[in-house]
């Protein structure tokens, strides 16, 4: 999910939010004024309208609050965390791999709803210290929404299904029972899919006897399935490829693009004939400064291509996992999970670029394991 505004850096993990996200905090903030906060019926003030802007945005720190407490329990457990992102159904913590263990799968799972039930405590508190100060209206309503509606989170996400913090729960209960993390993944995910099937039913149903307002359901339950059939899939990719090195899925000795090339050159004198999915990006110097893939090629307008040089598209170094010919395979698909599925660059004994790797790579190379091929060599 990409950060479309940059929400600052808390305790050294960089925060921000997909425009999505302002969908959401306005619908609420329009709900809250126009409907939930009226002091006339019909009629919204000007004090309901900011009562309810500021519920939104109290909304908006009960978000990060609850990512948050994932990222700073998964550092805790030894998982490091290059970002949060907020977006229309709630946020996502970039982890730069998996819980070693059930029980810091477990912990670092169910800290959310536990931190939104805490939250939910705090303007709960707050709501009945403004009751007896003698407070009454805006200031009641607000604290009273809010404190509802973290409960609505915190139960919603305990819901046992990936992506879910409950599937996670439920995945850290399976790979302690059955000692098998990739199994208890799948099993999550598929109980996910369950979920989501339910959730869009629901909807639908909803929509059709009680009005639009149930295509919301619906809408959570499509994102839901497309996340979980997701995981599921990465699950099997794991599986498959858990005994291969790096060497066995890479692209060996790729064509090294200058970050000046112009897209257009890129695609005729080398993707045309490459016809990868990536290729290294290399600076004034020589240097390895990154990797373009072809789906940042066909973002630019072809009648752009010719001004717009690589360096404007390419992924930046920093951005790209790096591993080594005979890593396990699996381990780099973890860090290519969290680098946003980025392009792996492959470094041999002296640094020297020997080959990329992509998920198309992984998962091509997983389709020949499944299929009963043991052996897969690299292009």
């Amino acid at each position: 999910m990409r950060q479309n505004i940059r929400l600052g850096t808390w305790l050294g993990i960089p925060v921000g939010m997909n425009w999505s996200l302002l969908f959401l905090l306005a619908l609420f903030a329009w709900e809250l004024a126009e409907f939930e906060f009226p002091s006339h019926a019909g009629h919204a003030s000007g004090a309901d309208w900011v009562a309810g802007v500021v519920g939104a945005l109290m909304l908006l720190v009960s978000l990060i609050a609850h990512e948050m407490s994932h990222s700073v329990v998964a550092r805790h457990n030894g998982v490091g965390v290059r970002s949060i992102t907020l977006f229309l159904f709630g946020g996502v913590s970039q982890l730069e791999g998996e819980a070693h263990t059930p029980g810091a799968d477990f912990r670092i799972a169910a800290v959310g709803p536990a931190t939104s039930l805490v939250t939910a405590g705090i303007f709960c508190a707050a709501q009945a210290a403004a009751v007896a100060a003698g407070a009454h209206g805006l200031v009641v309503a607000t604290l009273k929404w809010l404190w509802e509606i973290n409960v609505v989170l915190a139960v919603f996400n305990m819901i046992p299904g990936a992506p879910l913090d409950g599937g996670r729960v439920l995945r850290s209960a399976l790979w302690r029972h059955w000692g098998d993390r990739l199994r208890a993944s799948s099993a999550a995910a598929r109980a996910g899919v369950g979920v989501a099937v339910v959730l869009i039913a629901f909807g639908v149903m909803a929509f059709l006897y009680v009005g639009i307002t149930g295509l919301w359901a619906a809408l959570i339950g499509f994102f839901l399935y497309s996340a979980a059939r997701g995981e599921e899939r990465y699950a099997q990719v794991q599986e498959a490829v858990l005994n291969l090195r790096v060497w066995q899925a890479m692209v060996q000795h790729p064509p090294v693009v200058p970050d000046r090339t112009t897209v257009a050159d890129l695609v005729s004198r080398y993707l045309w004939h490459y016809r990868g999915d990536a290729l290294p990006v290399t600076d004034d110097s020589g240097m390895l400064a990154g990797v373009v893939t072809a789906r940042a090629v066909r973002s630019v307008v072809p009648g752009q291509q010719g001004h717009v040089k690589v360096s404007q598209i390419a992924i930046p170094l920093d951005g790209v996992p790096v591993a080594r010919p005979d890593e396990p395979l699996n381990a780099l698909l973890e860090r290519m999970a969290a680098h946003e599925g980025h392009p792996a660059l492959v470094l041999d004994a002296d640094n020297r670029l020997a080959g990329i790797v992509t998920l198309a790579d992984v998962e091509r190379v997983a389709s020949f394991t499944r299929g009963g091929s043991a052996r897969a060599t690299g292009r």
